[in-house]
């Protein structure tokens, strides 16, 4: 039986859904620490991969797994990484062999941090021959709807596993979308899975079945997550999200469980919110029409036939500074840019939104939203 919190969550999330909805074009139909280990065999027998190891060695491995490191020092693990644009991204392939009860980890990470303990592995070259083959775990649409059904209910992301041209025991991040846009051009979040083929045996990391069991639609944190953002500014926060999908009514049993935190995708309100608690706002997850309790309104206006917002004056409203919100009816973004008619809000500005389609910079004529009046806001001091 649903708990008494979860139901009023669920209840909040979806009348803020219809509050959004108004007024808005119809959303398209929607379709931890300890090391991520898995000996189940693989749905399906990957395309061939690198080979490592000896024929020679004895042993079978009875689990796979990744773990990654920032930069060139350092032990690697298993945990979710963030980096910032130019910070390198080392995954690591990791297996657990077993001969006769005695148990060795292999890896080519220097010093390795799994189970708790850290260590330096046993280099793969020693390691019992298999074939390991690398994969991106990315979502295959970039549009969904907690409202789907006609009710709220935490949309099932669909995931699909796209085999990486990469060989070897270690391999650099790559976050870039290969089944839905690439907003990013390098920046974002991006999952992976690998696989070793011993003979006839293929056991692989989490993957595409590694879902959270309740208040979310995506995948655990087993499933090896990397991201990788512009810069520390609210901006750069903003682009932890692309490659994840626009989520129509994002929701979450708590702020902390969100979908946003947990890098599945957001609305447009929940993308501005995920990135201001990133950057060290204590904001809670809402709507649009919630913002303005936790930001100060800079100005208002409305668009001109010259493309440039006026105000009731016919006053050109003052481009802020990068980073504030551009507030329209239902919907919000952060702008980033100014072009056109340099030191005014106008058409030819660049904003990060969220809207039917992953994160994007773009400009506002090309929004959807142009024509409608907007607000600037500001998020008050922390």
């Amino acid at each position: 039986m649903m708990s008494g919190r979860l139901a009023l969550v669920l209840a909040v999330a979806a009348l803020a859904c219809r509050g959004e909805a108004r007024g808005q074009p119809t959303p398209g139909a929607a379709g931890a620490p300890a090391p991520a280990l898995s000996a189940r065999p693989a749905a399906t027998r990957p395309a061939p991969g690198a080979a490592v190891g000896r024929a020679d060695a004895r042993g079978q491995v009875i689990a796979v797994g990744i773990a990654s490191r920032v930069g060139a020092s350092g032990a690697a693990d298993a945990t979710p990484k963030r980096a910032k644009l130019g910070e390198d991204v080392t995954l690591f392939a990791v297996l657990e062999v077993d001969d006769g009860g005695t148990r060795t980890v292999y890896s080519d990470a220097p010093r390795l941090t799994w189970k708790k303990k850290t260590f330096a592995p046993r280099p793969l070259a020693e390691a019992p021959a298999v074939a390991l083959a690398w994969a991106k775990i990315e979502p295959t649409e970039a549009n969904l709807s907690n409202t789907a059904s006609g009710n709220f209910r935490y949309e099932r992301i669909p995931y699909a596993a796209t085999p990486l041209d990469a060989r070897g025991g270690a391999i650099a991040a790559d976050v870039h979308p290969t089944l839905t846009p690439d907003h990013g051009h390098g920046l974002g979040t991006m999952r992976y899975q690998l696989t070793a083929t011993q003979g006839d045996r293929v056991v692989a990391s989490p993957g595409v079945d590694a879902r959270r069991a309740r208040a979310a639609g995506g995948l655990t944190d087993d499933v090896h997550r990397v991201t990788l953002r512009k810069d520390d500014t609210f901006i750069g926060y903003l682009t932890e999200m692309m490659g994840q999908p626009y989520i129509w009514a994002s929701a979450g049993p708590s702020d902390k469980a969100h979908q946003s935190e947990h890098l599945e995708g957001s609305d447009c309100a929940d993308l501005m919110v995920y990135a201001a608690r990133r950057a060290g706002f204590t904001i809670p997850y809402g709507w649009t029409g919630s913002l303005k309790q936790h930001a100060r309104v800079l100005a208002s206006g409305a668009l001109a036939d010259d493309g440039v917002y006026r105000d009731r004056n016919g006053v050109p409203v003052p481009f802020p500074a990068p980073g504030d919100l551009i507030l329209f009816p239902r919907h919000v973004g952060a702008l980033t840019v100014d072009r056109g008619t340099i030191g005014v809000v106008d058409v030819d500005d660049l904003m990060i939104h969220t809207l039917f389609d992953s994160p994007k910079e773009q400009a506002l004529r090309d929004s959807g939203y142009a024509d409608n009046p907007i607000e600037l806001l500001r998020w008050k001091k922390r």
